[in-house]
């Protein structure tokens, strides 16, 4: 069982004096009049997303409006005015931790049919004015033209940001080492894998420079991965990828990676809201699942392909793994040394490294009033790959040759929840008394997060006496009497002299009769466990033309007993049956509160915020 390594808990308040910069987007505009600019006030603007209600406001004297507290992603804009044509401004994208300032409205008065919408395209702006951090944000519509799936793929395609191409997802910013980098998804802190399925991207925002300081003290960047929300109308999707098969000991296919995915989202409301006439008007609550099952038969496969002992020999090999050494010298050979070039053949893919992972993300949200919303959502992410080994350290060899069916096997499994509450304050509507404090919001959350990773052998796992187990091993003594003294001391309790060098398991001198008696080996035998039948093979050899009588004599004549590997080929090869002999496993849990609070006064916002983590 691990031990619990380190427990951190830290409080940070954060208090800063700028344009908005909390862990939401905002959203600000303005309400004119087209044919002589003057602002409408306390004109109804209304936030849509995914066709329900978001969010509700009214223009000020200067017809101005804010949405804070909100999530990363594309809304839709409706205002209207009494006597004027109502406009929509349609995918008005919305980052983490921006405001997106949009251009004015202008609605003209007098128009034929008052009922039906102007709508408007939102254009992204070259310069942004909140742009105090450089970096880059990535929305749903780019992704979907994007070759890469995973969310650092997609985080890579900004300046100064490099993914590994090694299957994990570690980011580096800038030159920074990985670790100087924090990922967070829907507001929770990554520990362990960030995979999600591509359907449940919604925004990717990464952050190079001029890091917030609610972002604690990260090196290296930010990247903030916002999965999509519920909707009230039915939508959902499945796909399906593919790149080839294995047949056999090809794969059939447009390349020898084997990929396949298999990947389905679905989303729509759980409870509607309907208007006077009974139509469906938005959803209370909703919800948004997806998931990917993935399986590659080799990830990273060699452009020339890979060696191999072909089956036939390797099943020879594997049942008589070694010789008798007919010279003086004694002892056995190991028959890979005589291995002809008509014994190996290439692969198109390397041997037993297939990968095969799930990743599940959901979300529901639930309107529990007009300026409170409850979020409650999860990600669960499973990986499992058995690993390529080139070598195993200093005078290791590769396992791909000879030994490929026993690299061993890496599993990774993480999953978070969170809770999330936000409260946003209504704007007063008194003429007369204008609020000097406007646009205000809570927001407050709880998360946890499990990540585990294991490496072992696939066989074994966590049996690890398994690892090195050969079979049983039984000595037969008898005893020997004799007068020869090697070395004299005297015992006055045995009236006599005794041999300091001969004592029994106690550790007392052994005195028979006034004669010494000595445990003697006459036989060492053997029988062979099933464990590791290959590693057993090697010595069953070795007991063919042999009769030893200890351990010692049979490892000194080329058996192997329990604990031992065989001597690699030519010290480049692991030999057949060769365990894997690392079994490790890491156990981290984070749990962590974290509160944020906002309000302008004029042009100015102030954020309190606070967070306490604990990491096992």
């Amino acid at each position: 069982m691990l031990k619990k390594l380190a427990v951190l808990v830290s409080m940070v308040f954060t208090v800063s004096f700028a344009f908005a910069q909390g862990s939401g987007g905002t959203i600000k505009g303005k309400m004119l009049d087209k044919d002589n600019g003057e602002p409408l006030a306390f004109a109804n603007v209304v936030l849509m997303k995914g066709g329900s209600q978001v969010a509700g406001t009214m223009t000020d004297f200067d017809g101005k409006f804010t949405f804070s507290a909100l999530t990363p992603g594309q809304y839709t804009v409706q205002a209207t005015y009494v006597g004027y044509q109502a406009i929509q401004v349609n995918d008005v994208v919305v980052t983490s931790g921006t405001i997106t300032f949009m251009k004015d409205i202008k609605a003209s008065s007098g128009s034929e049919n008052l009922e039906e919408f102007v709508v408007i395209d939102y254009e992204v702006p070259l310069i942004s004015k909140d742009k105090t951090s450089s970096g880059g944000t990535i929305t749903a519509a780019e992704i979907k033209k994007m070759p890469g799936r995973d969310a650092a793929s997609i985080a890579a395609t900004v300046g100064g940001v490099y993914a590994q191409d090694d299957g994990t997802t570690n980011l580096n910013v800038r030159g920074a080492r990985s670790s100087g980098t924090d990922t967070y998804i829907d507001g929770i802190k990554v520990r362990g894998t960030q995979n999600l399925p591509n359907a449940a991207i919604e925004q990717v925002s990464v952050i190079t420079g001029g890091i917030p300081a609610q972002y604690g003290d990260a090196t290296g960047g930010i990247v903030n991965i916002t999965t999509k929300g519920a909707s009230k109308e039915w939508f959902g999707g499945i796909e399906y990828l593919t790149s080839g098969f294995k047949s056999g000991k090809d794969v059939v296919g447009l390349d020898k990676f084997g990929f396949n995915l298999l990947g389905w989202s679905i989303s729509g409301p759980i409870k509607t809201r309907k208007d006077s006439l009974g139509n469906k008007k938005d959803a209370i609550a909703g919800f948004f699942f997806s998931g990917e099952a993935k399986h590659e038969v080799d990830p990273r496969p060699f452009h020339g392909g890979d060696w191999k002992v072909n089956d036939e020999k390797l099943l020879e090999l594997n049942e008589t793994p070694q010789i008798a050494n007919l010279d003086q010298s004694g002892g056995m050979i190991n028959q890979a040394s005589f291995l002809r070039e008509s014994d190996i053949e290439k692969t198109p893919f390397r041997m037993n490294v297939a990968r095969k992972s799930l990743n599940l993300a959901g979300k529901i949200d639930i309107a529990t009033s007009k300026t409170t919303v409850v979020a409650v959502g999860g990600s669960f992410d499973y990986r499992q790959s058995n690993d390529y080994v080139r070598s195993t350290g200093a005078g290791g060899s590769a396992f791909s040759l000879l030994n490929y069916e026993n690299n061993p096997q890496t599993t990774d499994r993480t999953w978070r929840v969170y809770g999330r509450f936000t409260q946003r304050f209504s704007n007063s509507t008194d003429q007369e008394n204008e609020s000097l404090i406007k646009d205000a919001y809570i927001n407050f959350q709880v998360d946890y997060t499990n990540f585990h990773t294991k490496t072992e052998s696939p066989f074994h796992q966590g049996n690890i006496a398994h690892y090195g187990y050969i079979g049983k091993f039984t000595t037969t003594y008898i005893d020997s009497i004799g007068t020869q003294q090697v070395h004299y001391v005297q015992d006055p309790a045995l009236h006599g002299q005794v041999d300091d060098t001969l004592r029994d398991g106690s550790g007392n001198p052994v005195f028979i009769n006034g004669y010494f008696s000595q445990p003697t080996s006459i036989s060492y035998d053997y029988e062979p466990g099933d464990i590791n039948p290959v590693l057993a093979n090697y010595t069953s050899a070795y007991y063919d033309v042999n009769d030893p009588r200890s351990s010692l004599d049979v490892q000194g004549g080329g058996g192997l007993i329990n604990g031992d590997r065989p001597a690699n080929v030519y010290d480049m090869w692991s030999s057949m049956g060769s365990v894997s002999n690392g079994y490790s496993f890491q156990d981290n849990k984070q749990f962590r509160v974290s509160a944020q609070g906002s309000a302008s006064i004029k042009d100015h916002s102030i954020i309190l915020g606070f967070e306490y983590e604990q990491r096992d």
